[in-house]
Order: structure tokens, then C-alpha cells, then sequence
């Protein structure tokens, strides 16, 4: 019994020194940005001994060994923490900077922060693609980023905007950037379907290490789009914006160039127009007080834009979601010219375990384009300004002429024939992706992401049979098409340490890429019945047309990146492409590339610099490709060639070319950025981007019953340096004032090096374009030499014997006569001006004051320049087309010794030459907004509403330019009867609950 009670006595004693050696932590944890509690957040001992999750009011309880002195306190996208041990400790944890500011998505890791990558990457904020009164999101990004150069060609409220960066990586394939959106790739027209409130940022990707991973399709840049979504343990916020504007022309100059009906008049008198009448006649005008400006009828005023949209976000300690819905109303200035736009997306994420993560992102838009086909090349549309200002669309008594036609212009209404003549299509959008995460251990995440990009397309367009010129033959057209892209991602990257000075990261992948489009058109004469329009209706030239068109890329890419003591960076990427639009000899094509990174400022020698607060030197080299060609042009196609004995006609309608292979681009880059006196950022990048094995269409023997073949030809290299300044002019961090500004600049030189079959010059005649070995894209025109003083005939400069070279001899001049007339064919040369505009950027504002603030940007383009073919109708002899002309065309000769810019009235004014091509550099004010948010305190009488501003948004509202023309902004060659740019006003409000 004795020796049982010693054992007891000495078994409590343990146990109590047991007990004694434990001791209990416990406490909350907040957000400090709201003292909201934090739920699953990870508290643990530092030592690893003991820990917990907080619950759902943020509280945790637990023993640590009595020895413990720290906790751990950590939860994704928190910045973790380490606290001393405790009970009913109250812990704070913030946002970490870098995932709200600095990450940026290169490729298909994990994010990096910007600082720590070799990597050329812009990235544009969601501030910055928020509240602009338009309804393409690229408008927002033009001048914004130094080298991407964004154009808008037309005030069409659904056209895209072309996008380039570093100017035209080829002269045949495609030019156009990749766009990426949350890892999926996509087309830009997806992109312009969707909501810009629903984007988090556009990273602009721009040299080889940041480019290559994406292989076949990168060579001319990646544009990676994130949308936004919840964040975990985030109070739940609902936000609403609503916008209301209105549109008009950007720039009347052009049509306020053109003669009124008095100056006319003149102009006819002196003429004799109306050769014995001309007096009697023009009087007659006069006295009637028509003086119509064609411009202000054909275009209507303040049309409309209207945009609602709300957002649901927020999170628990798992899950986080945002949804959002969204609808945009713009009206164009033509009739019937408008685009309507509705959209949902549900962008949800949850950690299911600590080891697996799920997310399923889904958005889908609904929209309808309506489209007036007179809008250009027509003087029912574009170039409808030609109409003399004496006709009138209205009688005597202000009815407007609908149904009968304008008398003397002898055209329908515009408004009728929107009516009489309507076309529109509508498409359902559909882009889905969803992925699974698995961390099997600390360092390695595995990935896998499926996405589907869906979009159905229907066209229609109708004649009624009540239009004037349908003589009771109604037509109707009814077209579908169906555009299926299927993207399979699977990724495994593993990052760890050796020892705190190394830190590796490495990535492998596998993509395939799968689309398909489908499409039939079914179209007939006939209809005599508005009532009656369906298909079935029509009674004679009946037709019907289908495609199928199918094309498919497997890749294969690693990606190692190093880093020594946060000094030096080291990144290299492989890939290897597949596509089945090459030959089968020439399917794959592999590319690489290397990236280094020196943080100069973290060396010993620089950190007691005091006024420079960071330095960075970059360099990158390597490769990517370009497949932008059809999916069938490899091979040789059998198709419907023409009509044999009043039947159809088949036979080969494609040659095909089984040896085409991938374009290849190698782009060099090297750069620095620093921070100067915690003021002023600076960021210099020179780069070399060469282009060779181009896909070319190259002329072909007529013999062949083809015309030119897809070949891998010639070289072309794009040089230029890109430079971003940002200055800090104010920052008060106690209060959030600040002022900044920002400019961006790019210069860019295009040069041929090379074509095919040993060629020096190859003459685009259609398209007034020369392509010259040792020089850029030049136009080819005859070049314009003057009016002779004392005949008033035009004269020209003749090409010497090489027409590659311009030559603008004053002993070498051409005189038309009677024999020997002008031909542009004869006298056309190299005028040794770009087609590439060489210099592109931006520059811009920033500032908040106590609750206001203004954002306004500029864009600008110098050096580019356009083919002004209105000039040859309107510029031109009065003579010859007998309808309206500018008031500059009274500068003509009439007697011996006048010095003018127009010649007699016995030629042309205006011939296809030099005169028309035109320097259309021009910069806008892109974007001004003004806005104010109200104080908190002026809502904290009430728990609905916790933040509102209002807002005042504007547009192209200034546009500083020496261009004549319609609108500096087309980018093309050519303009002709162009549907001009326009400028929004408009006001909006935004709340959150």
C-alpha cells in the first residue's frame, strides 16, 4: 500500500509539471483597415508547437509550450505578422501592398512583384479603366503606355479600336497583340464586350522575357487582362455606378471648310456655271435663304450614352466572390447607328482545405449592334457634304422629305433609308474558366485550368419592299455564325530557398488550344410585302453559303527563374508550339528567351545614396512567333470557282503552300528605371525587334490561274526606345492630397532588310505603298511639284530611272498636254514618307484635394500620316462633279504670274499625288474627369451608405492638329467618306453599401 502511494504521489507530480510547463494564448484578430474580424486566419507558434484558426467573430484560443515567446499570424493576401505570446491579445492585420499594387501576372505562375522581375510590364489600374463615357475599354489605355499605340478610326459606337505595340511586326501576318484574359486567351472583340468596371488591370507585356512563354502567338506583345474578384475575409460591399452622357462630332473644321451657299453662288457667277442663266439663277438662290449645312443633318447632336452597373464582392475565410451586372446604351450620329450592351460575371474562389483552392470565373454578354451601311464612301453618308448648300432636305413649309427624294441632291433621306434599308447583329458571349489548386507541400502548386470562349452571331438585313428603289422587290439576309474556342492549362511550379541568399523558382506547363467556327448565310429576293419578311418569303435569286473552319495549337513550356541575395534576378523561359496551320514538315516551332535583373540600389555602394531611392537595370533577349494567317492556307483547297454552262463551277480556289512555317521575331531589350528624391520615377527602354521568315503573299505567275502564294520571306526590323516620367508634385500621406503627373514617349523606326527572290523593291500599286530594302514603308505616289506661274498647268517631278528613289529634280518636271496626259502609273515614285508613324505617347494628371479630384490624359501621334482621298472630291475642279467644294480651292490660277495652290480651270485640281498625303500628327485630350467623393462624416448617420461620388466625365474634348482632313485618328493609309471620331460629356454616380 505504501509503495502504491509513492507511485500515485510521484505520477501527480509529473502530470502537474506537465501542466506547468503549457500555457494558454488567446485574443482577436481585425483588419485594421475596418476592425472588421478576420475569419481562418492561421495563428500558430512560432516554434510550430501548437496553434489554431480563428473563428467566425475573429477569436482563437490555444496552449503553447511555456518556453514559446512569438505567434505566427498569416492569411492569404494579409501581410503576415509575428506578435509576442499573450492572452486576449488584439491583433491588427493590413493589406499587403504588394497584392494591391505591385503583382503582376507574367505568364502562367504565380504572380510577381514588379520589382523582382526582368520583365518589361506596364500595368494600367482599374482607376484608370473606370467611368469613361465610352464603350470601348481600350480607349481608356491610348496614351498610357509608352510603345503601345491605340488608335479609334471611327465614331462608330462598336468598332474596335487596333492596337499595336512597337510598331507593325510584319508586312503580312498579323500585327495584332495577344490578349490573355485571367490566363485564357481570347480575341480583342471579346474584350470589347465586356464591362471596364469588371477589370482589374490591363499589363501591357512588351519585351522577350515577359513575352516568350506565350510562344506562337506573342510576337507582337501580350496584353494580360485581370477582373477583379472578392477578397478573402472582406465584409461583404455592394457598389453602383450609373452614367449618363451625350455624343457629337470631335472636329467639325472639315465640313465648316466647304463653301456656303453665297460663296457658291460667287463662285458660279464667276464661272458662268449656268452659262447665260448664271445670274438669274444664283439670284434665285439667294432670295430663297437655303444656306444647308449637309453635316449638321447627316450627323444628329447629343445623342445619347447611358451605363448602369452594380457589383457584389466580399469574402469569408474560405470563399470570395464578385459578381456583378451591367448595361451600356451609346447612340451614334448616323440613323440607326447604335450598340447596346448587357453583362453578368460571377468571379468565385474557395479554399477548401488548406491544400486544395477552386475557382469557377464566368461572364456573359448579350449584345446588339445596329449599323447604318451608308456611313462611308457614300454621299448618302461620308461623304454627303458634297450635296450643294441650296438644296434643302425640308419644303417650304419645314417638313422633311422622307419618302420622296431630296429634290436637286436626287437622294433619300438619311433617316429613310435607315428605316427602309436597317441592319443589326446581335451576339450571345459566353467566356468561362475554371481551375483547381493543389499545394501538396510548402512551395509546390499545381494548377489546372479549363476555359471556354463562346460566341453566336446573327446578322440580318433587310430591304422592305416600300423603299422607293425597290421597285416592290424586297431582300432580305439572314446570316449565323458560331466562333468555339476550348483552353486546357496545366501547370506545376515549385518555388523554395537554399540557405536566405537563393531563391529558385521553376515552372512547367502544357496548353492546347482548340476552336472552331461555323457559320451559314441565307439571303433572296422578291419580298413584296413589309408584313411578309421572313426567309421564306422570298420568291427569286435565292442563296444559301456555310463554312466550317478549324484550327488547333499544342504547347509545351518551362520557365526557371533565380535570384541572389534580392540583388540579381535571372529568368529563362523555353516553349514549343504545335499548329495545324503549317505544313506537316513545319508544325512545331520552339522558342526561348533569358531576362536579367540588377537592383543596383540594394548594393553596398548605393544604399547611402539618399536621393536615390531605387535603381534598376534590366536586360532581355529571345524569341517568339506569329501564325496570324488563315488556318488553311498550308494547303490546297478545292472550292467554287465561277459559273460553266449555267451551273456552278469547282475546282482548286487555293494553291496552298505545305513548306509555310512559323514567322519569327527576336527582340532585344535593355533598360533601367529608378526613383529619384522619393519624387520623380524614370523608366528608359531601348530595344531591336527583328522580324524574318515573314508570311508574305508573294506575286505568283499568272499562268497558275493564281495571283500571289503565302510564303516565308524577307526581314524587317522596328527600333525605338520607350521613356516614362512620373513626377510626385504634392503627396500628403496624413491626408491622401496629392498632385502627379506622368509622360510617356516612344520613338520607333521601321526598315526593310530584306524580301524575296533577291528583290530590292516590291510596288504595292493598290495600295500606293512601296516596300524598299534600307527604308520603311513609304508611300508611292507621284510626286507634286507646283502650279507653273505663267500657264496655271500642274506640274509633277518625273521618277528617274530607279522609282524606288525619290527624285525631285526642278530640270526633271512633267506638264500635262493634250498628247501626253497625267497617269499615275507613270509618274509615281517613292515620296520617302513613313507609313509608320514614328513617335507615339501620352502625358497627364492626377490630383486629389479634400474629396475632389481630377484625372485628365492626353494621347498623341507625330509623324504619322493619311491619303486623303476626300480631297479629290472635295478639293477638286468645280467642274468636274458639280457639287459642293472647299473655300481653299479659290487659291486657283487665272492669270499669268499668279502664284497658287490650285492650278487652272482647264485641269484637275486634285490627281492621286503627294498633295493627298497629308500629316495628320495630332493630340488629344483623351480623357477629363472630375470628381468628388463625399466625407464619411457626412454619411455616418446612417449604416446603408458608406461611400458616394459623383462624377463629371469628358471625351476627345480637344483636339490640337495641322491635318485638313475628316480625323487625324484613322489608322489606315487611306480615308474616304470616314465616320469621324466623336466626344462624350456625361456625369455618373457612384455608391457603395
Amino acid at each position: 500500500m505504501k509503495k502504491f502511494m509513492l507511485l500515485l504521489t510521484v505520477l501527480l507530480i509529473s502530470v502537474g509539471s506537465v501542466v506547468a510547463q503549457m500555457k494558454e494564448v488567446s485574443g482577436v484578430v481585425l483588419n485594421q483597415k475596418d476592425n472588421q474580424p478576420l475569419t481562418r486566419v492561421t495563428v500558430k507558434a512560432k516554434s510550430g508547437k501548437g496553434g489554431a484558426y480563428t473563428d467566425a467573430q475573429g477569436r482563437f484560443r490555444f496552449n503553447v509550450p511555456a518556453t514559446e515567446k512569438m505567434l505566427v499570424v498569416s492569411l492569404v493576401g494579409m501581410t503576415t505578422i509575428e506578435v509576442p505570446v499573450g492572452t486576449n491579445l488584439k491583433i491588427l492585420l493590413k493589406e499587403e501592398s504588394s497584392v494591391l499594387e505591385d503583382v503582376v501576372v507574367i505568364g502562367y505562375g504565380s504572380g510577381k512583384a514588379i520589382t523582382n522581375t526582368s520583365a518589361s510590364v506596364v500595368k494600367v489600374g482599374a482607376k484608370d479603366l473606370e467611368q469613361k463615357p465610352v464603350a470601348n475599354p481600350f480607349d481608356a489605355v491610348q496614351g498610357k503606355v509608352a510603345g503601345l499605340q491605340v488608335l479609334s478610326s471611327s465614331g462608330e459606337p462598336s468598332e474596335i479600336s487596333s492596337v499595336r505595340l512597337h510598331g507593325s511586326g510584319s508586312l503580312g501576318a498579323s500585327s495584332t497583340p495577344l490578349y490573355v484574359l485571367d490566363g485564357m486567351p481570347v480575341g480583342a472583340g471579346i474584350v470589347m464586350s465586356m464591362n471596364p468596371n469588371d477589370f482589374e488591370s490591363f499589363q501591357v507585356l512588351k519585351d522577350a522575357a515577359a513575352t516568350s512563354i506565350y510562344g506562337a502567338r506573342a510576337a507582337n506583345g501580350v496584353i494580360y487582362i485581370t477582373t477583379k474578384k472578392g477578397r478573402v475575409s472582406e465584409r461583404g460591399n455592394i457598389t453602383f455606378r450609373t452614367q449618363y452622357g451625350v455624343s457629337n462630332l470631335a472636329n467639325k473644321d472639315y465640313y465648316e471648310s466647304l463653301m456656303n451657299s453665297r460663296e457658291l453662288g460667287q463662285l458660279y457667277k464667276d464661272l458662268k456655271f449656268y452659262d447665260d442663266e448664271t445670274e438669274e439663277k444664283i439670284n434665285k438662290i439667294w432670295e430663297s435663304g437655303i444656306d444647308t449645312k449637309w453635316h449638321d443633318y447627316y450627323f444628329k447632336k447629343n445623342q445619347p450614352l447611358r451605363t448602369a452597373d452594380i457589383a457584389f464582392s466580399g469574402g469569408s475565410g474560405s470563399t470570395n466572390y464578385y459578381i456583378s451586372s451591367g448595361f451600356l446604351q451609346q447612340q451614334g450620329l448616323r440613323y440607326r447607328s447604335g450598340y447596346e450592351r448587357y453583362n453578368i460575371r460571377a468571379n468565385i474562389n474557395s479554399n477548401l482545405n488548406p491544400i486544395i483552392k477552386v475557382g469557377l470565373n464566368t461572364a456573359i454578354t448579350y449584345d446588339v449592334s445596329e449599323t447604318n451601311q451608308y456611313t462611308r464612301n457614300s454621299t448618302n453618308g461620308g461623304l454627303s457634304s458634297l450635296a450643294l448648300p441650296w438644296y434643302s432636305p425640308y419644303d417650304k413649309d419645314g417638313n422633311e422629305y422622307y419618302d420622296v427624294k431630296i429634290p436637286g441632291w436626287n437622294r433619300w433621306s438619311p433617316r429613310y433609308l435607315a428605316d427602309k434599308i436597317p441592319s443589326n447583329s446581335r451576339s450571345l458571349t459566353m467566356v468561362s474558366a475554371g481551375n483547381l489548386t493543389i499545394t501538396p507541400f510548402k512551395g509546390m502548386t499545381i494548377r489546372s485550368q479549363v476555359g471556354l470562349e463562346l460566341t453566336d452571331t446573327r446578322g440580318t438585313t433587310t430591304r422592305y419592299p416600300s423603299f422607293g428603289d425597290s421597285f416592290g422587290n424586297g431582300f432580305r439576309r439572314q446570316s449565323f455564325g458560331r466562333d468555339i474556342n476550348w483552353t486546357v492549362t496545366n501547370t506545376a511550379e515549385y518555388k523554395f530557398r537554399i540557405g536566405d541568399d537563393h531563391q529558385i523558382t521553376s515552372l512547367i506547363g502544357q496548353e492546347y488550344i482548340d476552336n472552331r467556327y461555323e457559320s451559314f448565310r441565307g439571303e433572296g429576293q422578291g419580298l413584296i410585302d413589309d408584313k411578309l419578311i421572313l426567309l421564306s418569303s422570298v420568291t427569286k435569286d435565292k442563296e444559301l453559303g456555310e463554312s466550317y473552319s478549324a484550327s488547333a495549337f499544342l504547347s509545351y513550356f518551362a520557365q526557371l527563374s533565380y535570384s541572389y541575395r534580392d540583388k540579381y534576378f535571372v529568368d529563362l523561359t523555353a516553349r514549343n508550339d504545335a499548329s495545324s496551320r503549317f505544313g506537316a514538315d513545319n508544325k512545331n516551332a520552339s522558342f526561348g528567351s533569358l531576362g536579367l535583373l540588377w537592383k543596383a540600389k540594394n548594393e553596398s555602394f548605393l544604399k547611402d545614396i539618399d536621393w536615390l531611392d531605387n535603381l534598376r537595370v534590366k536586360f532581355s533577349t529571345g524569341t517568339s512567333g506569329n501564325a496570324g494567317i488563315g488556318n488553311y492556307e498550308a494547303q490546297q483547297q478545292v472550292g467554287k470557282i465561277g459559273q460553266y454552262d449555267s451551273g456552278a463551277s469547282w475546282g482548286l480556289s487555293s494553291p496552298g503552300n505545305p513548306k509555310l512555317t512559323w514567322e519569327t521575331q527576336w527582340k532585344t531589350t535593355l533598360g533601367f528605371d529608378a526613383r529619384i528624391l522619393d519624387i520623380i520615377g524614370l523608366n528608359v527602354e531601348v530595344y531591336n525587334r527583328l522580324t524574318s521568315s515573314m508570311l508574305m503573299d508573294v506575286p505568283y505567275p499568272h499562268t497558275s490561274g493564281f495571283s500571289s502564294l503565302k510564303e516565308n520571306v524577307g526581314k524587317y526590323q522596328n527600333r525605338g526606345v520607350d521613356i516614362r516620367l512620373d513626377v510626385d508634385v504634392y503627396n500628403n500621406k496624413s491626408n491622401g492630397n496629392f498632385v502627379a503627373l506622368y509622360g510617356n514617349f516612344n520613338y520607333n523606326r521601321d526598315k526593310i532588310l530584306e524580301l524575296f527572290r533577291g528583290l530590292d523593291t516590291w510596288i504595292m500599286h493598290n495600295y500606293g505603298l512601296a516596300y524598299v530594302v534600307g527604308q520603311p514603308v513609304t508611300f508611292f505616289y507621284p510626286i507634286w511639284k507646283g502650279v507653273d506661274p505663267n500657264t496655271g498647268a500642274p506640274q509633277w517631278y518625273n521618277p528617274g530611272a530607279n522609282n524606288a528613289i525619290t527624285n525631285k529634280d526642278d530640270k526633271d518636271v512633267f506638264t500635262p498636254t493634250d498628247e501626253e496626259p497625267f497617269s499615275s502609273d507613270a509618274l509615281a515614285q517613292n515620296t520617302g514618307i513613313s507609313r509608320q508613324a514614328p513617335i507615339n505617347g501620352g502625358f497627364g494628371l492626377n490630383a486629389q484635394f479634400y474629396g475632389f479630384s481630377l484625372q485628365a490624359d492626353f494621347a498623341f501621334t507625330l509623324g504619322k500620316h493619311l491619303i486623303t482621298n476626300d480631297d479629290y472630291f472635295f478639293s477638286q475642279n468645280p467642274y468636274v462633279f458639280s457639287m459642293n467644294v472647299r473655300k481653299e480651292i479659290l487659291d486657283y490660277w487665272k492669270n499669268p504670274g499668279d502664284v497658287t495652290k490650285y492650278p487652272s480651270l482647264a485641269h484637275n485640281f486634285v490627281e492621286f499625288d503627294s498633295r493627298m498625303i497629308k500629316n495628320a500628327s495630332f493630340a488629344r485630350l483623351k480623357n477629363l474627369t472630375l470628381g468628388y467623393t463625399l466625407p464619411k462624416s457626412l454619411l455616418a448617420k446612417q449604416n446603408i451608405i458608406r461611400g458616394a461620388k459623383v462624377f463629371v466625365s469628358g471625351r476627345n474634348l480637344l483636339t490640337f492638329t495641322k491635318f485638313d482632313g475628316v480625323d487625324p485618328e484613322v489608322d489606315s493609309n487611306l480615308t474616304l467618306g470616314a465616320n469621324p471620331n466623336t466626344k462624350q460629356v456625361s456625369v455618373g454616380l457612384e455608391l457603395n453599401f
